[in-house]
C-alpha cells in the first residue's frame, strides 16, 4: 500500500514536470507565433490603407518645408544690401563726408565698397552719387577684380573715367565725355529718384543697367546733412544672373525647380546650376554701340512649355498649393508672395514632380511587404529551433540568479550547452559570485563594484600610497535643519548628495563616507591614477558649478539655499581594509585626513568655498586657476601650512579677474613681510574692483589691527586655526 502511494506521488510529481515544461518551450514557440502574425499583418494592413494618406500628408509637410526655406534664403539673400546700404549711408554722412571731392574719404570709401562686396558676392556694383549728377562706383568684374567709376557734372558735359584693376577692361569700359543732354546723369535715373521721393530705402523694380547692360535690382538709401536735406543716393546692385545663381545652389529634391517672379510675371531668377542655364532667363539684343544687352524674359516666354504651363496656371492662384498633371506626370506646386522690404515684392515658384516625395515610397512598401513575410517565417523556424536549445539552460542560470537576492553565493550551477555565450554567461556569473562573496561586507556599493573588476581580496589591513583626499561641509548646518522639516531635509539632501556623488564618481573618486551632512571622498585608491590631484579638483569645481544650477532653481522654487566649503589635501596615507574579519571599512587614515578636513573647515575664516594644500596645488598647478590664500597652521599640526583657493579650471578667468589675485598674492607678500601700509593699499585696491572678495576683506582687518597692536618679534606669519570649526 505505502509502496503503491510512493509511487502515484512520483508519477504525479513527473506529470506535473512534463506540463510545466510543455508550458515553457510550446508556449514561447505559440506565443510568439501568434503576435507575431496578427501584428504583422494588421501592420502590413494599415501601411497599405493610410499609404496614400501619408504620401499626401508628406508631400505637403515638404513643400512647406521647402517654400519656408527657399523664401527665408531668397530674403536672406536680399537682406545684406539693406542693412549694409544703411551702414553706407550713415557712414557716408558721418565719416565720409562729400566723398566724390574729398580724396581721402573717397578712398577710404572706396575700400569700404571692396570690404563688403568681398564679402556680399551677389553685390554687383555699388555706389553714391551727389545731387550735383557726379557719382563714384566699385564694379565687380567678370574675373573678379574690381574697377572704379567715376562720373563727373561739371554743367556743360559730363565726364565717365574708369580705373580698372585688370587693364584689359578699359576697351570694353572706356573713359569717355558725353554730351550733357545725353550723357549718363544718375539723378535721372529710377533707382535715385524714387529713393529721392520717397526719403527712405526703395527697391527698384527689375530694370537694365546703365552700366554693364545687365537686369537686375538697386536697393537706394538717401543721405541726409544734419538738417535733413538731401546730399546724394547710396545704392547696391544685385544682377539677376548672380540671383540665379545663388538658386542654383538649392537643390530640396533631384527635380525641384524654382522660380523668382516679379509682380508682372517677370521670370527675374531661376535655378542655374551651369552658365548655359541662364540662356533660358534672358531676351538678348545689342545696343546702337553694338553692345549686348539683355532683358529678363516673361513666363509666356519661357521656352521649357510644361514649366511655362505650371507657372501660367500658378499664377493665378498665388499662395495656393496645387497638384498639377502635365503630360503623363503629376506635379505639386506653388507660387508664393514674398515682401523683401523697402517696396520689393517678389513671388517665388517651386515646382515638385510627385515621384520626388512618393516614387519610392510604394516600391519600398513592397519590398517592405515581401521582407516582412519572410523574415517572419524565419523568425517562426528560429523560435522552434531555439526555444530548447535556449530556455532551459537560461531557465537554470535565471533561477541560480535569483538567489543572488538572498546572497546564497554557495549553490552550483550545472549548466550543459553548445552556445559559447551562455558559457560565458554562467563563467561571468561564477566570477560576480566569487567576487560578492569577497566584496559582500564592503560598502558603498561603488567601491565593491570598484574592487570587484581589480579582483582584490577583502583581507583586514592597508598600505601607505599618496592620495588625495576631499572633504566638504554644509555651512549652517546645524540651524538649516532646525528650520526645515524632516521629511524636507532628507529630500533635499537625498538631491544635494546625489549631486557631489555623481561629480566624485565622474572623475574618478572613491566615496569614503557621508557623516551627516558632509562627505569623505578620496582619490589614488584602489585604482591607481596619476593625476588623482587634478581628478580631485575637477570634481570641487564641478560640485561648485552643479550647486549653484541647484541654488537657482531651489532659489525659485522658495527652498532654503545650501551653501558648501570643500577642502582638498594631497599626501601619504594608509589606505585599506579597517575593521574586523565581519565587517570592514575600506578607507583612509592619517595626518592627510586631517589636513583635508581642517582645510575645509577654514573656508569659513575666508569666505571662500574650496581651499586646497600646497601639495595638491603643486600638483596640478598647469591646469586651473589657484589663488594663494595664506599661512596657516591647523589644529592637530604643528607644521605651518601654504594655503591656496581653487578659482577654476586654467584660462577661464578674466585678465583683469586674474590680476585682482595677483594684487591680493602681492599683499599677501607685503603682510608676511609686515608691511602693514603697503599690504593695505593692494588689500584696498582689490576690494575697489571686487566689494565682495571676502579673502581680501579678511586680511584687511588684520593688516589694521596688526599696525595697532604688531605680533611678536618671532612671528612668521602663520594663522594659527584654533579649532576644526572656525
Amino acid at each position: 500500500m505505502n509502496n503503491k502511494i510512493v509511487k502515484t506521488a512520483v508519477v504525479k510529481k513527473a506529470v506535473i514536470k512534463k506540463t510545466k515544461y510543455v508550458r515553457v518551450y510550446y508556449g514561447i514557440i505559440l506565443i510568439n507565433s501568434f503576435f507575431l502574425i496578427v501584428s504583422t499583418t494588421i501592420n502590413l494592413v494599415s501601411m497599405w490603407n493610410n499609404s496614400k494618406k501619408n504620401a499626401e500628408e508628406l508631400s505637403q509637410a515638404l513643400i512647406e518645408e521647402i517654400q519656408n526655406s527657399v523664401s527665408y534664403r531668397t530674403i536672406n539673400y536680399f537682406y545684406p544690401a539693406q542693412t549694409m546700404n544703411h551702414s553706407l549711408a550713415f557712414l557716408t554722412y558721418r565719416y565720409f563726408d562729400d566723398p566724390l571731392h574729398n580724396p581721402l574719404n573717397q578712398e577710404q570709401l572706396f575700400d569700404y565698397y571692396a570690404e563688403i562686396q568681398k564679402l556680399h558676392s551677389q553685390f554687383k556694383m555699388v555706389y553714391y552719387a551727389n545731387t550735383s549728377g557726379d557719382l563714384m562706383m566699385l564694379l565687380r568684374m567678370s574675373d573678379g577684380t574690381f574697377s572704379k567709376r567715376f562720373v563727373k557734372n561739371d554743367g556743360s558735359h559730363i565726364q565717365i573715367r574708369y580705373e580698372h584693376a585688370n587693364p584689359g577692361f578699359y576697351g570694353t569700359y572706356p573713359n569717355s565725355d558725353e554730351p550733357l543732354e545725353t550723357g549718363y546723369d544718375p539723378r535721372k535715373r529710377t533707382w535715385y529718384k524714387i529713393a529721392e521721393a520717397a526719403r527712405s530705402m526703395t527697391w527698384t523694380p527689375v530694370y537694365l543697367f546703365a552700366t554693364g547692360h545687365l537686369p537686375g535690382f538697386t536697393c537706394s538709401v538717401p543721405v541726409f546733412d544734419d538738417h535733413g536735406t538731401i546730399t546724394g543716393v547710396s545704392s547696391i546692385d544685385i544682377t539677376v544672373d548672380e540671383l540665379s545663381r545663388f538658386l542654383g545652389t538649392l537643390r530640396p529634391t533631384p527635380g525641384t525647380k524654382i522660380f523668382i517672379l516679379d509682380k508682372q510675371n517677370n521670370l527675374v531668377a531661376l535655378q542655374a546650376r551651369s552658365e548655359g542655364d541662364l540662356n533660358a532667363l534672358f531676351v538678348t539684343s545689342e545696343d546702337d554701340n553694338g553692345n549686348t544687352t539683355y532683358e529678363v524674359s516673361s513666363i509666356d516666354a519661357f521656352a521649357d512649355k510644361p514649366t511655362r504651363s505650371i507657372l501660367q496656371h500658378l499664377v493665378q492662384k498665388p499662395g495656393t498649393l496645387t497638384q498639377i498633371k502635365e503630360g503623363d506626370k503629376n506635379y505639386q506646386a506653388i507660387l508664393t508672395p514674398i515682401n523683401v522690404g523697402a517696396g520689393l515684392d517678389l513671388n517665388i515658384g517651386i515646382i515638385i514632380p510627385e515621384e520626388d516625395i512618393t516614387g519610392h515610397l510604394f516600391k519600398n512598401l513592397q519590398t517592405l511587404t515581401l521582407f516582412s513575410i519572410g523574415l517572419l517565417i524565419l523568425i517562426l523556424i528560429a523560435s522552434a529551433l531555439l526555444s530548447s536549445a535556449i530556455s532551459t539552460p537560461m531557465r537554470q542560470l535565471a533561477n541560480a540568479m535569483m538567489k543572488i537576492k538572498s546572497f546564497d553565493l554557495d549553490s552550483a550551477v550545472i549548466i550543459r550547452t553548445v552556445f559559447q555565450e551562455i558559457i560565458n554567461m554562467r563563467d561571468s556569473f561564477e566570477s560576480m559570485k566569487k567576487g560578492l562573496r569577497n566584496f559582500k561586507r564592503y560598502v558603498p556599493a561603488e567601491l565593491v563594484s570598484q574592487l570587484v573588476s581589480e579582483e582584490i581580496n577583502a583581507d583586514i589591513g592597508g598600505e601607505k600610497r599618496e592620495l588625495t583626499v576631499f572633504f566638504s561641509d554644509i555651512a549652517n548646518f546645524t540651524s538649516i535643519a532646525e528650520q526645515i522639516k524632516a521629511e524636507d531635509l532628507v529630500l533635499n539632501l537625498c538631491t544635494y548628495f546625489e549631486i557631489l556623488s555623481k561629480a566624485i564618481l565622474k572623475n574618478h573618486g572613491t566615496i569614503d563616507k557621508y557623516i551627516g551632512d558632509s562627505v569623505m571622498a578620496f582619490w589614488g585608491a584602489p585604482t591607481r591614477i596619476e593625476n588623482h590631484a587634478e581628478q580631485a579638483c575637477l570634481s570641487a569645481l564641478l560640485i561648485r558649478n552643479k550647486l549653484y544650477v541647484l541654488s537657482k532653481r531651489w532659489e525659485n522654487s522658495g527652498k532654503t539655499l545650501l551653501h558648501t566649503r570643500m577642502g582638498i589635501h594631497t599626501g601619504d596615507a594608509i589606505v585599506g581594509n579597517m575593521g574586523y574579519h565581519e565587517r570592514l571599512n575600506y578607507t583612509v587614515i592619517g595626518d592627510t585626513v586631517n589636513v583635508s578636513s581642517r582645510l575645509e573647515g577654514i573656508n569659513k575664516v575666508y569666505g571662500t568655498s574650496i581651499i586646497v594644500s600646497e601639495s595638491t596645488r603643486n600638483q596640478c598647478w598647469s591646469s586651473f586657476e589657484f589663488r594663494r590664500l595664506d599661512r596657516v597652521s591647523v589644529t592637530g599640526r604643528k607644521k605651518a601650512l601654504e594655503i591656496y583657493e581653487l578659482i577654476a579650471q586654467k584660462g577661464l578667468i578674466s585678465a583683469s579677474l586674474k590680476k585682482l589675485y595677483r594684487y591680493y598674492e602681492a599683499g599677501l607678500n607685503r603682510y608676511f613681510d609686515q608691511k602693514w601700509d603697503e599690504a593695505i593699499n593692494y588689500f584696498n585696491t582689490v576690494l575697489k574692483y571686487k566689494p565682495s572678495d571676502n579673502p581680501s576683506k579678511v586680511l584687511l582687518e588684520r593688516c589694521r589691527r596688526y599696525k595697532q597692536n604688531p605680533p611678536p618679534p618671532d612671528w612668521n606669519g602663520v594663522f594659527i586655526q584654533k579649532a576644526k570649526e572656525i
